[in-house]
């Protein structure tokens, strides 16, 4: 991944998050006197929209939300302007990722996410919807916010075990200038509540009910009304058809499976009334495990999964701040980035100059954000002289080791004890040859070398072998008559019996035919090699591999949806 860090404004931009339909993402860092620096995100709207009038309302819109809702499980917003042609928002950075990246990464690793875990996120998204929804002005009439858009995607989670709603961008307060046209839908479909796929009015309840699909998903590791088509996801989310996530992953208890259905109820009045309510029940879940010391355990859960990504993303940062320095160094001042304007020039109490904005778009901004404090808006109309541009190629120097074994084992890696588990990851790996070694009582040692190259996941997975027992000696031979050994004639028929590891149903293909719809069972092939593929787009899992046997034989193949 190659990313150029810039200048923009006095914000250094150094490393690009995502790029959206709607606006491209970086990290960006502020640079003040002292060596003082703080690090945020930047979220720039794209320049081809930024001529898009309802684009650029949406933009605003989430500013004045956003900057209403201080809470620690929102994310803040700082600034909001335009620099050159650019609209922009600055907010808090989250070191972390999101419940999507999340499940994503446990998927790749064949892990389940713990159901304390899963409570805990939503326990906490709770908290701050049941804030924003409540949310009134300095004259106590309520903004009436609706996020709209709760998905995976926009409740981040920390590396240190915080949780955070995210993006209010299509949020909607009765106060907003901007309005959804009649009959347009603006969201992800599988994400809606009932009421928002008819097209109706939305309340708090909506967002409770698109907890609910989330809480959903993270017990059952599964997608709940994702289809191929989106007309007919449309029609799953308005039929509300949910079974219980317990009746999908046993594991699931009782208490926490009837919270999923209250806040997945159709009618509104038999769903949870407010996100504070569905909060309480999951808290009530969580006792004696307090809210803290849960944090604490999803920090070590969320450092553990994402050892290798926070590892680069480390060294991304540091290598972008580097160049950001040096353009901070030969970056002009303020006043020459400040083009021929048509605004009135002001002297800050630092005695810096800077142009007061008289566009009025921007001058009703400023007056929402500030909440009546002091707020410069700058409008640079000219651009600076073009700089050269320092292009750094950011290439990972090490790379990680993803061992999975069964069972539990101590990992060795060059004779240095790395870990105990079923599943261990090891970051920071000089490229090169590597010698592993496996160690478990009552097991076999397994030791061998593995290639490990920059920037990439060496993975490793080796099942240990039972000790065989030692024969007990005898202290005189013992004559026996040798069984004969019975084999199936040549034309008796092989048995594969496919069975999955959780309920659900999937396509059986055998050689490239399609021998069950159905529930998996016994099937019976020919002696010889035969390619096996078992297939469930709704529950998102493919699998493969390939199986010979003889006459006669019966082997049994164990499918995991993971």
């Amino acid at each position: 991944m190659t990313f150029s860090p810039e200048a923009f404004g006095k914000y250094y931009l150094v490393d690009k998050i995502a790029t959206g339909g709607m606006a491209e993402i970086f990290k960006a860092k502020t640079y003040s006197e002292g060596g003082f620096e703080n690090l945020l995100v930047i979220k720039r709207i794209l320049s081809h929209l930024s001529e898009n009038n309802e684009f650029v309302e949406m933009f605003i819109d989430e500013a004045k939300v956003s900057v209403a809702l201080q809470h620690p499980n929102i994310v803040r917003l700082y600034d909001f302007g335009r620099i050159l042609d650019n609209y922009f928002i600055a907010m808090e950075c989250v070191e972390g990722k999101d419940v999507r990246g999340m499940l994503r990464q446990l998927s790749r690793q064949r892990k389940f996410l713990p159901i304390e875990y899963a409570v805990y996120v939503v326990h906490e998204a709770c908290k701050g919807l049941d804030y924003a929804h409540a949310k009134t002005d300095n004259q106590g009439e309520p903004y009436n916010i609706v996020h709209r858009d709760i998905s995976p995607s926009n409740i981040l989670l920390s590396y240190e075990g915080e949780v955070k709603v995210a993006d209010f961008g299509i949020a909607k307060a009765e106060k907003n200038a901007y309005e959804t046209g009649a009959g347009v839908l603006k969201g992800k479909f599988e994400y809606m509540s009932p009421e928002q796929a008819h097209g109706r009015d939305l309340d708090g309840r909506s967002d409770v009910f698109c907890l609910g699909i989330i809480l959903w998903e993270m017990l059952t590791g599964r997608r709940l009304f994702k289809t191929k088509s989106e007309t007919q996801t449309l029609e799953r989310v308005r039929k509300v058809d949910v079974a219980p996530p317990e009746t999908l992953n046993s594991r699931v208890p009782k208490d926490v499976s009837r919270i999923v259905m209250k806040a997945l109820t159709g009618p509104l009045d038999q769903r949870y009334q407010t996100a504070g309510q569905m909060q309480e029940d999951l808290a009530k879940f969580l006792y004696p495990a307090t809210p803290d010391k849960t944090r604490d355990g999803f920090r070590t859960f969320m450092q553990e999964i994402f050892a290798v990504e926070i590892g680069e993303e480390r060294q991304r940062l540091e290598k972008g701040s580097v160049v950001a320095v040096e353009l901070r160094k030969n970056a002009p001042p303020i006043s020459e980035w400040d083009g021929q304007t048509n605004s009135t020039m002001a002297q800050t109490s630092a005695g810096t100059k800077m142009a007061m904005g008289t566009i009025g778009l921007l001058a009703v901004v400023a007056t929402v954000i500030a909440g009546g404090a002091a707020y410069v808006a700058y409008d640079l109309s000219q651009r600076a002289p073009e700089k050269e541009i320092v292009e750094v190629k950011v290439e990972a120097e090490v790379g990680s080791v993803a061992v999975t074994v069964t069972p539990e084992a101590r990992v060795f890696l060059d004779e240095q004890l790395v870990g105990t588990g079923e599943s261990v990851t090891i970051p920071d790996v000089a490229p090169g040859e590597h010698f592993i070694r496996l160690e478990a009582d009552g097991y076999e040692t397994f030791e061998g070398a593995l290639a490990v190259t920059a920037g990439q996941v060496a993975r490793f997975g080796q099942p240990l072998v039972k000790v065989k027992p030692k024969p007990v000696a005898r202290t005189a031979p013992r004559t026996t008559r040798p069984r004969p050994v019975r084999t199936a004639p040549a034309g008796t028929p092989a048995k594969l019996k496919i069975v999955l590891t959780a309920s659900g149903w999937a396509t059986v293909y055998i050689d490239g035919k399609a021998l069950s719809k159905t529930a998996p069972g016994s099937f019976e092939v020919e002696p010889g090699t035969h390619k096996i593929r078992v297939e469930n787009l709704t529950n998102g899992y493919d699998y493969s591999t390939t199986v010979t046997v003889g006459p006669g034989d019966e082997k049994k193949i164990a499918v995991s949806p993971i």
